[in-house]
């Protein structure tokens, strides 16, 4: 039975339906000749159900089988058949049913119903299949009808979300995804209850003929790119992950061209298909929807002005003519400037006409005063994200707008990144929009500085334009400012909302850049981005395109943590801007006055002993409790407190008299606890007291009741240079095309070499970074650890004899970190 055998030599010479065909009839024909092989004393069927019974079988799928029976008391020949399946290896999902039983789960379970709706006759009493297609078949098809359609399209907008909710992923689900194959399987189900469409031939008498053969086309492939995969994972696998895209995508015939790579062409192209798939699937689901779901009642329905040129009716947006967008591509625009200002949607009619006019979208309409002025008005409405996406999947946008139009599907690899590269802005655009309704509190921070913003618009097109570079490559920034000149210009935007514009772009990262990686409890880096800020406006607007580019990176890359450093580098900065600053000298009378006078004199000494950083990095009630700490010290040579934060971090203080390698030695212990460290920030004073704070973001995941009392003990043995450091190096799976990369920074910071550096996680990394500065010589000052996705990000920050590392020194570090980080 070497199937997979003549499948790969026929792989090339096959489409894609033509390969499930041809893998159908050969699993026909085996259960045929098992089936026959075997006697039975009463009449027996056997049919095909699910993916089987479509004749769409893959290499690994599951066959689903059903017998059937007028009864159920001889069942010898049912189990004989099945050990025989079982025997020759295949995966067999399989039930032995009657009518009545038919019925009955069917209307238990939907995935039932769905399954028997697929039926098909493999062997046996063809008389006793007819019987269950005049029997069963009409319960299937014709009863509670409605119930089926609401619950086949609650199923769909789940599977969405739990897939992705996206079409541009990354590393999409060629069958589970949004527009993927199961998004067809649900059009052609609901076809069969609403429309009475029996196959997908018949989809074919209730959409465009253009529209039919993108969707056959589109079937084609995914279900060749579904075999594809099962043959190269010689399993069922249906994730076209990065680590799987080359052997695909060369499978397929795709080569590199000059621009991009082969694996990158053929995910531009599956991402064309799967966005017809959306698109004619969405169509097709709205079309059996309106035929028998109870809609909203609307009344006497009125007809409602939006434009000259358009009105809502019931919801509906359409042209008060019906040529109205012929030779017209300012009307086009004017149609998504009505779409932006009500809460409606287009006609069917009304879409299509655009579709068919597309190619009225040229220079001229780039050129149209009268179309950019719509445009323009978009970006000031309620409806931005909602409008852009429309203009987008229509095609409308590219065109309007080449130079994002050059940005479709485009697939870049970059950390942490999931979605193609116009996804992403769109995502951007959607999230920054929604602030104004959100209800989660990490959000309210923004949410309420997004008040204060005046033009709002200019943030939208901002975000609308600052990734258009990337169509030249990975560093795309000069190639981006280029494109975004000749789009402003080209919009005759008013010259003080142009520099607002290029700006933000131009600096669309930076406050990520400062916020996670530069100790901002520094008064020189708020300083120096304070400088690069300017002024309040730009600062609060430069702070919410952080946000809007952060949260769209993928679902989870938004933290809490995030937020915090995000907001406290924003309040620290606002605050230089109006001119209040931190004076130490003040600073400490301000908290002296404040003591007790049994304190006082403890408390001035211990504040004179720390850095100038430590005080105007830490709160009053902090240095407090710091002091407290230092006196423990004092006393015993050794102190720690853990303290619970706000956004689900723990603090661990550790107070102890410094000695060589001791930072490394409190992070191996932390690390083989499987602590993750987010966030290290470490004082040293005149006469070597040290105070070191760390923070962990899972301490509430791995509690357990001694958990305190271990860390505790464990941080002081390793502070007295005693116990042992046990440390698996586990590299963590991830996938993606990354490559290591460190780099040493003399110019950030005035007093410390920042280094920087990239690369897979492995337990114990943290450990082995800052072991090897031990052994080199050098002093850690601070550190700031990003590690999301099992990538490591780390940022620390470094002397050698309390000046920068440099010279030999700083040659022989990075080589020393490539080889350890390379492993």
């Amino acid at each position: 039975m070497d199937f997979l055998k003549e499948i790969e030599e026929n792989f090339n010479k096959l489409s894609g339906r033509q390969l499930a065909a041809f893998y159908t009839q050969k699993i026909d024909d085996f259960l045929v000749d098992i089936f026959n092989s075997i006697e039975s004393k009463k009449p027996l069927a056997l049919i095909a159900t699910g993916g089987y019974g479509r004749a769409e079988l893959a290499p690994y799928s599951d066959i689903d089988i059903m017998f059937f029976a007028e009864d159920k008391t001889d069942s010898k020949k049912v189990e004989s058949v099945l050990y025989k399946l079982w025997d020759a290896g295949l995966t067999i999902g399989h039930c032995f049913r009657t009518a009545d039983e038919c019925i009955a789960e069917a209307k238990k379970d939907l995935h039932t119903h769905t399954s028997l709706l697929e039926a098909r006759f493999i062997a046996g009493d063809r008389e006793l299949y007819n019987s269950f297609h005049e029997r069963v078949y009409p319960e299937l098809a014709y009863r509670k009808q409605k119930n089926f359609i609401s619950g086949k399209l609650k199923e769909m907008e789940k599977r969405h979300r739990d897939f992705g909710g996206s079409v541009f992923l990354l590393e999409p689900n060629v069958k589970e995804g949004q527009g993927g194959l199961r998004d067809i399987h649900t059009v052609l189900w609901l076809s069969k209850i609403a429309l009475k469409i029996n196959n997908i031939e018949g989809i074919a008498d209730v959409i465009s003929r253009n529209d039919f053969r993108r969707l056959i086309k589109a079937y084609d492939f995914l279900l060749k790119v579904r075999f594809c995969l099962h043959l190269i994972s010689n399993r069922k696998d249906d994730a076209l992950s990065f680590g799987v895209q080359d052997y695909v995508s060369k499978k397929m015939g795709f080569n590199a061209s000059k621009k991009f790579s082969g694996s990158e062409r053929f995910m531009r192209y599956f991402y064309l298909k799967a966005s017809a798939v959306k698109e004619i699937t969405s169509t097709i689901s709205g079309m059996c929807l309106r035929q028998w779901l109870i809609t909203w009642r609307w009344g006497a329905a009125r007809k409602k002005k939006i434009t000259d040129n358009f009105i809502l009716y019931k919801g509906v947006i359409i042209s008060s003519e019906r040529d109205f967008l012929n030779n017209n591509p300012a009307g086009i625009i004017e149609a998504f400037y009505a779409f932006s200002k009500t809460g409606g949607y287009f006609s069917h009619a009304l879409r299509e006409d655009i579709k068919r006019n597309l190619l009225l979208v040229g220079r001229k309409a780039r050129n149209s005063r009268k179309a950019v002025a719509f445009f323009l008005e978009i970006f000031k409405g309620k409806r931005v994200y909602e409008t852009l996406r429309e203009m987008h999947e229509t095609g409308v946008l590219g065109r309007f707008i080449p130079e994002f139009g050059a940005l479709k599907s485009l697939v870049i690899h970059e950390p942490f990144h999931r979605y193609t590269v116009d996804e992403h802005t769109m995502l951007a655009i959607k999230n920054l929009e929604s602030l104004a309704a959100t209800k989660y509190k990490n959000l309210e921070h923004l949410a309420g500085i997004m008040k204060n913003i005046k033009e709002r618009e200019i943030l939208f097109m901002a975000l609308l334009f600052h990734d258009i570079g990337k169509a030249a490559g990975r560093y795309h920034e000069e190639e981006g400012y280029k494109r975004l000149k000749n789009i402003v210009e080209r919009f005759n935007i008013d010259i003080e909302k142009r520099q607002r514009i290029e700006f933000l772009v131009r600096n669309h990262i930076l406050m990520s850049v400062v916020a996670l990686k530069r100790e901002i409890e520094d008064a020189e880096v708020i300083a120096q981005f304070a400088d690069s800020a300017s002024d309040e406006e730009s600062l609060t607007a430069l702070c919410l395109m952080t946000y809007a580019d952060m949260s769209a990176v993928n679902p989870d890359f938004w933290t809490e943590w995030k937020a915090y450093l995000l907001k406290d580098l924003y309040e620290r900065t606002l605050n230089h801007l109006r001119g209040i600053r931190k004076d130490p000298a003040a600073y400490i009378e301000s908290i002296l006055s404040s003591c007790a006078d049994a304190d006082r004199e403890g408390l001035s000494s211990f504040l004179n002993e720390m850095p100038e950083k430590y005080l105007l990095s830490t709160p009053p009630e902090k240095i407090y409790e710091d002091y407290n700490l230092a006196r423990s010290v004092r006393k015993d040579g050794f102190a720690v407190s853990i303290s619970e934060k706000a956004r689900g971090i723990t603090e661990i203080t550790i107070g102890a008299w410094d000695s060589p390698g001791l930072f490394s030695r409190i992070v191996g212990l932390l690390s083989s606890k499987w602590l993750n460290i987010v966030r290290a920030r470490l004082y040293t004073g005149k006469n070597g007291l040290v105070i070191d704070k760390i923070q962990v973001s899972n301490w509430k995941e791995l509690w357990w009741n001694e958990m305190e009392d271990v860390i505790k003990n464990g941080l002081k043995d390793v502070t007295a240079g005693a116990g042992t450091i046990i440390l698996r190096g586990i590299a963590k799976e991830v996938n993606g095309k990354f490559d290591v990369f460190v780099e040493l920074d003399n110019e950030t910071s005035e007093e410390s070499t920042v280094v920087e550096f990239f690369s897979k996680d492995r337990h114990g990394l943290l450990y082995d970074v800052s072991n090897l500065m031990h052994e080199s010589g050098l002093n850690i000052i601070s550190a700031r650890v990003n590690t999301e996705s099992g990538l490591a990000q780390d940022v620390f920050y470094i002397q050698h004899d309390g000046k920068k590392v440099n010279g030999l020194k700083a040659v022989k570090l990075l080589e020393s970190l490539w080889k350890n980080l390379k492993g």
